[in-house]
């Protein structure tokens, strides 16, 4: 068919072959292929640097990350679910005129799905469908905390806490305290964790079974924290997450 594109029909080819068989090396994907090692090598590379394929050393092989599961499932109700929430999410920002981000929990970070900015001079470095750390970031925590003791530990576990600043929690003892706290207190807080001089406020959204997999929250520069009422922001954020909650 004319106007196909060779390079992409060969990438998908690839990307498809090492998704059916859970993972491929370059020799093999030329050879099922039909294409030339040097091509293959280029392609996953390419792909690798994306984010969509990592190499799993001890089996020389590649094999495809959770890119295209965030995507396709982002994509899935991304849309609706916005569309839903942004009145909760607009009144927030109306009230504080600081960011609201609304969240949303894939594997072992969160995706944004949505941001408010604020008219102040200055304002948060994060962007709609990036992905954060769950461990260090104020609507991480808040989805994190309602996983429970056992799924806090597994988490530590598979990603071994890496810190965004020298504020990061680091260690599983103290990820484990600071959950029981939010969940104590139900709402979390950053305090410099994810970013130098950013201080955010979250709370969980949940859906009719009780499980939190989004989330919402208020940013702000830490300087600026003293003006608002601790006490008042989480009541506000509450409502909002429970007005969100009725799409779930």
């Amino acid at each position: 068919m004319s106007g196909n594109i060779q390079s992409i029909q060969r990438a998908i080819a690839v990307l498809e072959y090492i998704t059916f068989h859970a993972g491929a090396g370059i020799s093999e994907l030329s050879r099922e292929l039909n294409l030339n090692k040097s091509t293959v090598f280029g392609i996953v590379k390419t792909l690798e640097g994306l984010g969509y394929l990592f190499k799993n050393e001890p089996t020389d092989s590649y094999q495809v990350t959770y890119r295209l599961q965030t995507l396709a499932a982002v994509s899935a109700d991304a849309t609706s679910v916005i569309s839903f929430a942004r009145p909760y999410l607009q009144r927030l920002n109306d009230t504080y005129d600081e960011t609201i981000h609304f969240v949303r929990a894939m594997e072992d970070a969160v995706v944004y799905l949505d941001k408010l900015e604020s008219n102040k001079s200055i304002r948060i470095h994060s962007d709609v469908g990036g992905r954060m750390p769950l461990h260090c970031t104020a609507v991480g925590k808040a989805i994190l905390a309602w996983r429970g003791e056992q799924g806090t530990a597994e988490y530590a576990a598979r990603t071994h806490l890496p810190p965004m600043t020298e504020h990061s929690i680091t260690g599983a003892d103290a990820l484990r305290e600071e959950m029981r706290r939010v969940r104590a207190q139900g709402f979390s807080i950053d305090d410099e964790e994810n970013q130098n001089g950013l201080y955010c406020i979250g709370v969980p959204i949940f859906d009719k079974a009780g499980a939190a997999h989004h989330a919402v929250s208020i940013s702000m520069p830490k300087f600026r924290k003293d003006e608002i009422d601790l006490s008042q922001a989480v009541a506000d954020l509450r409502e909002a997450a429970r007005g969100i909650s009725a799409f779930f």
